[in-house]
């Protein structure tokens, strides 16, 4: 029961028209859910986020009438070094300057379940009392067009120092989750676990409904992982990051980073690439939702639209672990 409601809980979030769940309007949101439980919230504004250097999510959101936020929620029901929880939160992508098509703009309102999934994983966490310490960090931001919004060619500095270039300004899941992920470590986390709609590749390489997981230095979880994903019937595969997309990543000519190489195959895996890279040594998987994050057509697991991809798979590895 409290896995399903977690569930609703995410899929109400991401159903909400992307008018009215602006990145503000969803921190308030999760902070009023875990008012009077035992996960804190924390929120950063706009001013906060730029004044200390967190500079991608930064980058993403300034183009939008409704600034970004950065929430962190914690639960402590151990004294370990916690478990790091990350969730794309891009209330709503254009595709900025290099825009979407008119085809591919709809349902970018659920451009923020990996954000919504990941409050539905802290909530059964809490509501089961698990005998765990997690920290997840959700960077909420709209991709939009404005006099004031990133473009290609523009160079931003990441949090942790690195400057970025932008090739692609419809690349933006991977930036702010590139500072989530520097953001978190400093809370010395045993493992980093993402989750995003990141890339249309993942979708052509595995078809709908299935999630690509990667691994960053995580092999000791990454089988525990796939088993909760068969046990928990969500249908999942691990797929590599080479060391040519490592090096892809610092192929820029003018910045540390490019966000984008434009004209090269193995785009999910280079997005991996980008977004564990801000990791370092600490074991990272990054899971890529894009083709399981929504459904087309109503099952016995739930209605057409959001899904909650990778709650039960997570609850169920966090539970045995």
């Amino acid at each position: 029961e409290i896995l399903g409601d977690s569930i609703n809980l995410a899929r109400t979030y991401s159903q909400t028209p992307p008018n009215i769940l602006t990145p503000d309007y969803f921190a308030q949101q999760i902070e009023q859910h875990f008012n009077g439980s035992k996960v804190e919230v924390t929120i950063k504004d706009e001013q906060a986020i730029r004044e200390e250097g967190i500079g991608l999510l930064d980058a993403v959101g300034k183009g939008s009438i409704n600034p970004p936020r950065l929430v962190t929620l914690t639960y402590k029901g151990s004294n370990d070094n916690p478990l790091a929880l990350v969730g794309k939160g891009v209330t709503y992508d254009s595709g900025g300057y290099q825009i979407k098509s008119k085809t591919g703009m709809p349902t970018m309102k659920y451009d923020m379940s990996g954000a919504s999934n990941v409050v539905a994983m802290v909530n059964a966490i809490a509501e089961l009392q698990l005998p765990i310490h997690v920290v997840a960090v959700l960077p909420l931001a709209e991709n939009m067009i404005s006099h004031n919004a990133m473009k290609p060619d523009d160079v931003f500095t990441a949090l942790s120092g690195e400057t970025v270039e932008i090739t692609n300004t419809d690349a933006e899941g991977r930036l702010v989750l590139g500072d989530a992920v520097t953001y978190v470590k400093q809370f010395k986390p045993e493992l980093i676990m993402n989750f995003a709609t990141l890339t249309g590749a993942v979708v052509a390489a595995l078809g709908l409904g299935k999630t690509g997981i990667f691994s960053s230095d995580a092999d000791r979880y990454i089988e525990d992982v796939k088993k909760a994903a068969k046990y928990s019937n969500e249908v999942s595969f691990e797929l590599p990051i080479t060391d040519e997309e490592k090096n892809d990543i610092q192929s820029s000519e003018v910045a540390d980073l490019t966000n984008c190489i434009l004209h090269k195959h193995g785009k999910a895996l280079f997005a991996a690439a980008f977004v564990t890279h801000f990791s370092g040594d600490i074991p990272h998987l990054h899971f890529d939702i894009a083709g399981s994050s929504e459904t087309e057509k109503a099952s016995y697991l739930g209605p057409k639209g959001a899904t909650g991809a990778m709650i039960p798979t997570v609850l169920h590895f966090l539970k045995n672990k």
